[in-house]
Parts: C-alpha cells; sequence; structure tokens
C-alpha cells in the first residue's frame, strides 16, 4: 500500500489524519496503522470501550497518553 492509500484510509476512518501521522516516515506509518486497523477492528468490545481500556493502562503505566 502506498503513503497516500494508508493515509486516505486513516481520513476514512478517523475523520482526520492527526499531524503527527502525516509527519511519521512511510514504512513507519504503513505498520502503525496496520496495528490501530487491528486495534479499532471487529471484537466483543467497542471502539469507545477500546479507547476506555487503553487510557486506563496508560493511566495505571504513568503513560503520557
Amino acid at each position: 500500500m502506498n503513503r497516500q492509500e494508508v493515509l486516505n484510509e486513516i481520513d476514512e476512518a478517523m475523520g482526520l489524519v492527526p499531524e503527527w501521522m502525516e509527519k511519521m516516515p512511510d514504512p513507519e506509518l504503513e505498520h502503525f496503522w496496520g496495528m490501530q486497523k487491528w486495534f479499532l477492528g471487529d471484537s466483543g468490545l467497542t471502539v469507545r470501550d477500546k479507547a476506555l481500556v487503553a487510557f486506563g493502562a496508560a493511566s495505571a503505566t504513568h503513560c503520557p497518553y
């Protein structure tokens, strides 16, 4: 997948492409978006619930999330 296709997918899924993602090098952007698509993909949890779990884990580890 080329860079523009990845950026189009991000925009379609999130409604925008965050500036920090636009600045990622191509291989890193493609890898990162692949993980995010998997994370946001279909499962027993809603996207909101997944975000709350991620936020809770970041808080528990004192991550500047």
